[in-house]
């Protein structure tokens, strides 16, 4: 019995053993590459926040800013540009770019803060395959003035009514305060000056100057011989978002393109009768800096002048210039076609909107019209949709177009 009982006891096989070693080594394996990813994604996750804070304290800095021109002693706002420094973090080294675009009419500075870095996974320290984009506008307003933002704005004998300058506020900013009217010389156009009412806002001349002047110098005598008319502002920007290849557009895409702009004339033509002459228009681009994409984007500046009834309707398009190799088209095979997108609130042509929402074509405007703004895509793409802005929810910018060139 002693005998049999031995026979059937029997150990572990050194194959056995190896098998078993080797299952629990791939397991052990799979611990360690989660343990590796783990620790990996909470590097990142501390670098990111970390990176964000560094940002958003850039930003608040910039808005420190004590005078709006410089200033010895004080922060500038003119003093905001371009910039890249580096800062050592608890948790990596940062790269912090700084990108600045001045935009003219409203006089604001757009920035985009970018923060890179390295992380565990980057080939080494200058590869920076990590980081964060803060975007934002920081507006020339004096500081001294910011707690008139808490005015409510109303008639005068409920509350004051908020205009800069104490004048009408379709009125270019930049314009140079002559007491009861302003004068706005045209960029690009230093013999041409825009005088306006104060109190009204409209066009009282559109006068050929006796010498070159600008807004910082223009006088009252410049004015005094300009014969008087009356007539209406049709202003805005013209931004441009280039690209051919990818997917189509977002409505991000075109919330603040990049540019650069190309060289256009805008027209405005008219479907009302008795006006005195043809509605006049003038631009912020040249044939120089269309070719060497210094300007992002354009400004347009038109007057059209006032038949009896002070009311005009009709449609402004925008037309190509010579010199720089464009078109308005709906070809998509063609690289150099465009479309021209409008900024409206409007969802469709056929929507009724009030004149100030950019419709496709004005009804009976009464007064100046502001911020009528388009985009300039590739045809090969087609113009980005939007919804109504939602500040509680974060979203603050309604981006929506429509096809304005060609008539779709």
């Amino acid at each position: 019995m002693l005998r049999q009982q031995q026979r059937f006891s029997r150990g572990v096989s050194l194959v056995e053993a190896m098998v078993a070693l080797a299952v629990m080594a791939f397991g052990m394996l799979a611990i360690v590459g989660v343990q590796s990813t783990l620790r990996l994604n909470a590097d990142i996750a501390r670098q990111r926040s970390e990176a964000t804070r560094i940002g958003q304290e850039q930003l608040d800095e910039l808005r420190s800013f004590t005078t709006i021109d410089a200033v010895p002693g004080q922060t500038a706002w003119s003093g905001i540009v371009n910039d890249t420094r580096t800062i050592n973090g608890a948790n990596a080294p940062y790269e912090v770019t700084r990108e600045v675009i001045t935009t003219v009419d409203p006089p604001a500075k757009v920035i985009r803060v970018t923060v890179r870095w390295a992380d565990r996974a980057a080939a080494d320290a200058n590869d920076k395959n990590q980081s964060v984009m803060l975007a934002t506008s920081i507006a020339a307003a004096a500081p001294g003035l910011s707690g008139t933002l808490a005015v409510r704005p109303g008639i005068a004998a409920v509350a004051p009514v908020r205009r800069p300058f104490k004048r009408h506020p379709t009125i270019p900013v930049q314009a140079r305060d002559l007491g009861s009217s302003s004068a706005f010389v045209i960029p690009n156009k230093p013999w041409l000056a825009i005088v306006f009412n104060n109190v009204t806002g409209m066009v009282t001349s559109l006068c050929t100057l006796p010498h070159s002047s600008s807004n910082e110098d223009i006088t009252p005598t410049d004015i005094e011989s300009c014969a008087d008319t009356q007539g209406q502002l049709l202003t805005g920007f013209v931004r441009f978002e280039r690209s051919i290849g990818g997917s189509d557009l977002t409505a991000a895409d075109v919330e603040n393109p990049p540019g650069p702009a190309l060289n256009l004339h805008m027209v405005v033509q008219l479907t009302s009768n008795g006006h005195p002459q043809d509605p006049q228009c003038y631009d912020d681009m040249t044939g120089t800096n269309a070719a060497d994409g210094s300007k992002p984007f354009a400004t347009y500046y038109c007057v059209i002048f006032s038949n009896s009834a002070l009311l005009w309707s009709g449609i402004s398009t925008i037309e190509s210039m010579d010199g720089v190799a464009w078109n308005i088209s709906s070809d998509g095979s063609d690289p150099e076609a465009h479309r021209v997108c409008r900024y409206t609130t409007g969802t469709s042509d056929g929507q009724s909107i009030p004149n100030a929402e950019h419709p496709r074509r004005y009804s009976s405007v009464s007064g100046n019209l502001t911020n009528q703004n388009f985009v300039v895509i590739s045809a090969r793409k087609h113009c980005p949709t939007d919804v109504p802005a939602d500040p509680a929810n974060g979203d603050l910018v309604n981006s929506n177009t429509l096809q304005h060139q060609p008539r779709p």
